[in-house]
């Protein structure tokens, strides 16, 4: 009785000519849903590693958070392969893209040893860095690395650099040769420094590596900056990304974020930030973190209520604004 006397003594005071209009709404009810790459072919990682006179510092840190990247690959139900290069053309390092102290897989031991091992490599390589060039070599299934590769396979490779690429190759020129070489689907990522200045901070200094970037941004890859602070977080993202790991889903609508309900392969997933799952409300994304990140082949599905702005107003509704 009351909500009717207060809607016609509105009337009566707006004089709305064309009549009183009941503003009831009905909050929608959403289910979104997505299904992480399966890998069933496996993938090739292939990190290749600028190894000039600037990046003995850079190299150090990546070798001692190696343990961010390997931990999440030893874990996964994956079949992996990984193989370090450098950006050396010039033979004075070894053969051009060839792989240092060749490939590594899940059946090795010291894994995290290995890989760091691997990425120290000699700073005395070739200012003019081709890590694109380099790219093309080490990947190759019948190249230098005949053997080491599978052509099936997916294929992600992580640029890791304080400057740009000196390949003289076209960023999209460069993945369409890159896909040539593989029946699975070519992935960049880089770990350079930002465009457009450049990066510098306690752990590295770097020029702007726009080259990488615009790969790794036509890819669908990842793009890291080279003088992150957090360098274990870094690497794990690289880590479930190669791995076919998404981490961040977009939503189709804006939530109110207290009543979305997660599920992963049909179980709930708790919402927190450390191995959970987090609204990012900048991006309008549902963003997982650690081991709650679901596994290849595994099935997300989200439902929620949109997010009705402004103040409560009194419809004769109930609180949440539902018929």
């Amino acid at each position: 009785m009351r909500s009717r006397l207060h809607r016609a003594l509105a009337c009566l005071v707006l004089a709305a000519p064309a009549g009183c209009i009941d503003y009831q709404v009905a909050r929608e009810v959403h289910h979104e849903g997505w299904t992480q790459p399966s890998r069933d072919a496996g993938v090739d990682v292939l990190w290749v590693v600028d190894d000039s006179a600037s990046m003995a510092e850079e190299q150090a840190t990546l070798a001692e958070h190696a343990a961010g990247f390997m931990d999440f690959l030893t874990v996964a139900a994956v079949d992996w392969r990984l193989g370090v290069t450098t950006t050396d053309l010039s033979g004075a390092s070894g053969e051009p893209g060839a792989l240092l102290g060749g490939v590594l897989t899940p059946e090795d031991d010291d894994l995290v040893d290995a890989f760091a091992e691997r990425v120290l490599a000699d700073s005395d390589g070739s200012r003019d860095e081709q890590g694109f060039s380099a790219a093309l070599l080490a990947a190759d299934p019948d190249g230098v690395n005949a053997g080491a590769w599978r052509p099936d396979a997916d294929l992600e490779v992580v640029f890791f650099s304080d400057e740009d690429d000196h390949s003289g190759l076209d960023p999209d020129a460069f993945l369409d040769e890159l896909a040539a070489l593989r029946e699975g689907s070519t992935v960049v990522s880089a770990i350079v420094g930002d465009p457009p200045a450049g990066c510098a901070s306690a752990l590295a200094a770097a020029d702007a590596g726009e080259a990488y970037v615009a790969a790794a941004e036509a890819s669908g890859g990842r793009r890291e900056s080279i003088c992150a602070a957090d360098q274990d977080a870094l690497l794990e993202r690289v880590a479930f990304h190669v791995l076919g790991m998404n981490a961040a889903f977009a939503l189709e609508a804006v939530p109110a974020p207290d009543t979305m309900e997660v599920r992963v392969d049909g179980a709930l997933v708790h919402r927190r930030d450390r191995h959970g799952w987090r609204y990012e409300a900048g991006d309008n994304t549902l963003v997982f973190d650690g081991f709650a990140i679901p596994g290849p082949g595994a099935g997300i599905e989200v439902s929620y209520t949109d997010w009705m702005g402004g103040p409560a107003v009194e419809t004769g509704l109930d609180s949440g604004g539902a018929r």
